[in-house]
């Protein structure tokens, strides 16, 4: 599970760095998609440990 959340995170950096590079606002609701899953991963990996 923590692995597949790193390569989304890395794969978010990634997409990051070419927005500001290109300055392609089109790929923004990819990029709030990821925001929204690795968020989502995220809450459940902690709620997971804390129990």
């Amino acid at each position: 599970m923590i692995e597949k959340i790193i390569q989304k995170e890395e794969y978010l950096k990634e997409l990051v760095i070419k927005l500001l590079q290109e300055r392609n606002l089109s790929d923004f609701e990819q990029l709030d998609s990821l925001f929204s899953e690795i968020k989502e991963e995220f809450n459940q990996n902690k709620s997971q440990i804390i129990s």
